[in-house]
């Protein structure tokens, strides 16, 4: 991520090698560059997101000069997005974005100079935005956020050290309560995922390394699972091509699975992985078919998954792109 004015340690000079896999005949999925649905604001990566009423709203971030206030929302049935309110706090990237009870929030970040924990609730009614009680935990950004049973969660992150912290907003009292530890889970620029009432959170960086643990946090009993590895560490063959360690990946969940694609693994990635929840397994799909890229943004609208947003090297994106994992690849698309 871009948080500084140079490059983070995820983004080193090699990125502009950039990887993208070639597509087996085997996998399976694809993806469908959206026309002419790009973006509605300039191309940026790092924003923040949530979803109220099969409206996706996507906002703030960085564009490789400026960090970011404005607001948009995606009309999936309109195929089109709207501008709407800007965030009242200050410009930003690497904040965190999550949805309960019908408002959206939006908290943390960098703004070039500062790390951030204020707290904002954003009404779709009203179109207006009005700060909450400030994030509990320290100022940071690079951390990823999930709802469960409208209880609002931040974890993980950076605020001059790697966090493995996790906090819980209650949006009817207007408080926030420590819950329990990602385990030996500390990273920055993770990805987070929710399938029924339990969040997923993998990949990540800390001291210069890839993360390769992966969680499940359950909202009944506030509690973390260690899930299997994401990368090649066992004696047996389900691991075999787990190659997807990285961080910066958008991710998003659909149909009873969840999803991660793009990122960084020390080269830009366009690798597209699918977990299966009931085998704790993941299956590697089609490649994403954009330019590589990392700080995209996914989101899931009525069951459909969207990539949206990110940057190359210096070049951030305005495009967006649909991902139909049972479909055949289609390289027209």
């Amino acid at each position: 991520m871009r948080y500084l004015k140079g490059y983070s340690l995820l983004l080193m000079a090699s990125l502009v090698a950039c990887s993208k896999g070639s597509n087996s005949p085997t996998l399976v999925g694809d993806w469908n560059r959206l026309n002419p649905a790009q973006f509605g604001g300039v191309a940026r990566s790092s924003a923040a997101s949530f979803v109220i009423d099969n409206k996706a709203y996507i906002g703030t971030g960085y564009d490789g000069t400026n960090r970011l206030q404005d607001f948009w929302m995606f009309d999936v049935d309109k195929n089109q997005w709207t501008q709407k309110a800007p965030l009242t706090g200050a410009a930003r990237n690497g904040a965190v974005g999550m949805a309960m009870a019908g408002k959206g929030y939006v908290g943390t970040g960098y703004d070039g100079l500062n790390k951030l924990n204020d707290f904002y609730q954003y009404d779709p009614v009203a179109n207006t935005w009005v700060r909450k009680a400030d994030f509990a935990g320290s100022p940071r950004y690079g951390s990823v956020s999930f709802a469960l049973k409208d209880k609002g969660y931040i974890t993980t992150g950076y605020d001059g050290n790697w966090l493995n912290d996790n906090w819980q907003y209650d949006p009817a009292t207007n408080a926030w309560t420590q819950a329990s530890s990602l385990n030996n889970g500390k990273r920055t620029d993770a990805s987070a995922f929710v399938i029924g009432n339990k969040a997923y959170v993998c990949m990540g960086t800390a001291n210069s390394t890839f993360i390769t643990t992966f969680y499940s946090f359950d909202g009944d009993t506030q509690s973390w699972t260690t899930l299997r590895p994401i990368d090649n560490v066992s004696d047996q063959s389900y691991d075999d091509a787990y190659n997807f360690k990285g961080s910066g990946a958008a991710s998003f969940a659909m149909r009873g699975k969840g999803y991660i694609t793009s990122g960084s693994k020390g080269s830009l990635s366009s690798a597209t992985w699918e977990y299966t929840p009931e085998t704790d397994l993941w299956l590697q799909k089609t490649d994403f078919k954009g330019a590589a890229r990392t700080g995209a943004t996914g989101f899931t609208v009525k069951d459909r998954g969207f990539v949206v947003l990110g940057v190359s090297s210096s070049q951030p994106f305005d495009d967006m792109f649909e991902f139909d994992p049972t479909a055949t690849y289609n390289a027209n698309d």
